[in-house]
């Protein structure tokens, strides 16, 4: 189901054009190698029209363990995907918890309020969903990794 799901949210995406064009991270057709590409092309155009580039770096850790849900849910549910897939996806990521085994000892259970489930294939998808406006706002060229370069 989560292929379907995935499938059916870029179709969306992508028919749309919502994805910022400089989203390069997480889609498929798209490579770090072809985000590099492009950022060698754009500093090459600057410098052709006189144009200092400057850069800024911004690696996001724990991108998959960070994405608020609600924020998620509200992003997919305002960009023209069928309110039912917003249900499902709303009944796909609660109700999880985890617990970290440290020095042979297994604490309690820890109910899980943000993130995704690391190894899903729906798990790639909300880090461009909840950085997309970023695109927009400050005209970043994002690439794979979970990371930008401005």
């Amino acid at each position: 189901m989560e292929h379907v799901i995935v499938g059916y949210l870029r179709e969306v995406w992508q028919m749309s054009g919502w994805l910022y064009e400089g989203q390069f991270g997480f889609r498929p057709g798209y490579s770090c190698e072809s985000q590099v590409v492009t950022v060698f092309q754009d500093i090459a155009g600057s410098l052709d029209e006189g144009v200092r580039p400057g850069a800024i770096i911004i690696d996001f850790s724990k991108v998959f363990d960070l994405v608020p849900h609600d924020k998620l849910l509200t992003k997919i549910a305002a960009n023209g995907v069928d309110l039912r897939v917003v249900e499902w996806v709303k009944e796909f990521l609660p109700g999880r918890s985890q617990r970290v085994r440290v020095g042979g000892q297994l604490p309690e259970e820890v109910r899980v309020t943000s993130g995704v489930p690391q190894g899903s294939v729906l798990s790639p998808l909300p880090f461009p969903a909840c950085v997309n406006d970023f695109g927009g706002t400050l005209s970043l060229i994002m690439y794979g990794c979970s990371q930008m370069i401005v």
